[in-house]
């Protein structure tokens, strides 16, 4: 059974996302012409996007080799393909159908249950896997908006230009890349800083627990031959995420180029990291629109490629995830995922 305290931090959390997706959505579809989005949509070369929903597959399997190196049994030996594979479909077909990201806790649940690993050492894979990308998107959009030789009248905060918050956001990342291998390093050290630091009581304990957790999974960055991998295959999944992108905006016939879609891939990782709603929904959309704005596409056929690249690229990982539901016997249910 689940805690009523629980459940009411879990119905906090759906309400509160609810809200964040309707004002997102309204935003999004704000002096929209529906008319002119489904014109669009009609006008989509289909060849380019098929591959774009591809590609756009591709990287769920790249995941596996770098969550071999990230999570390991207790004494080092690799874990099978198979059952990580699994467990990262599940989720992310969880994430497609469940509201709160809850696809994050199956997937947990999954791979503890077919690979025969601790659920802590799961879970803390996972967040350390969910650091690295964040740390790697962001990155990827530094380099889109330096490359992408933005006018110096796009601004943020209406003061400082794109190419400046860039700059420091590559600085910031490395840097904080850099902490985290060296936290790993010294993991001892690093946990009684944040002891220190803490307030003592439920809350700062449990936040030292979640440290602990995160750091016991960037272990694999103390080792050079298991964090530069690590590391290379970020990019290369997000590189190829990216591409999707970009060989949607060819099916569109959109004039954006790759570094277009390094932008949108950050814009949207920011844009979605609040959970909400199944698949994302509206948070998704008002990303992308957001994103195109900045290369002059208007708001109805930005819509469209966002709308139309959503719904497409939802299929094949959805079903690729039910079908490893079926065969190991998983139900798409929280509670099966508790430790």
């Amino acid at each position: 059974m689940t805690p009523p305290e629980r459940r009411g931090a879990r119905a906090l959390q759906l309400v509160l996302g609810l809200a964040i997706t309707a004002a997102l959505v309204l935003w999004a579809f704000r002096n929209v012409s529906f008319a002119e989005v489904w014109s669009t949509i009609r006008t989509v070369r289909i060849l380019p996007m098929l591959l774009a929903v591809a590609v756009a597959t591709i990287p769920f399997a790249l995941r596996v080799p770098r969550w071999r190196l990230l999570l390991r049994h207790d004494d080092d030996r690799p874990l099978p393909s198979g059952p990580l594979w699994h467990a990262i479909a599940i989720g992310f077909a969880a994430n497609n159908v469940l509201p709160l990201r809850a696809g994050e806790v199956l997937r947990v649940g999954a791979v503890s249950r077919l690979a025969r690993v601790s659920f802590a050492a799961a879970l803390s894979s996972v967040a350390v896997e969910r650091v690295i990308d964040a740390l790697t998107v962001v990155a990827l959009l530094s380099v889109g908006l330096v490359a992408a030789h933005l006018p110096s009248t796009v601004s943020l905060g209406g003061t400082t230009p794109v190419t400046v918050v860039a700059q420091r956001t590559g600085i910031v990342c490395l840097a904080a890349l850099l902490v985290a291998i060296a936290a790993a390093w010294r993991r001892d050290l690093a946990l009684q800083l944040f002891e220190r630091l803490l307030p003592s009581g439920r809350i700062g304990a449990a936040i030292v627990r979640f440290v602990d957790r995160v750091l016991s999974g960037l272990g694999a960055l103390r080792d050079p031959r298991r964090a530069l991998p690590v590391i290379g295959w970020s990019f290369i999944i997000w590189t190829v995420n990216a591409a999707a992108f970009f060989l949607a905006f060819k099916a569109f016939n959109f004039p954006v180029p790759f570094t277009g879609a390094l932008i949108l891939q950050g814009g949207l990782m920011i844009g979605i990291a609040v959970p909400s709603t199944p698949g994302y929904a509206g948070p998704f959309e008002a990303a992308i629109v957001a994103a195109l704005a900045l290369y002059g596409i208007a708001a109805a056929p930005a819509l469209a490629y966002a709308v139309t690249y959503h719904l497409t690229t939802f299929i094949p990982i959805t079903t690729l995830g039910a079908l490893s539901a079926i065969r190991t016997g998983t139900r798409l249910r929280t509670s099966t995922a508790a430790p």
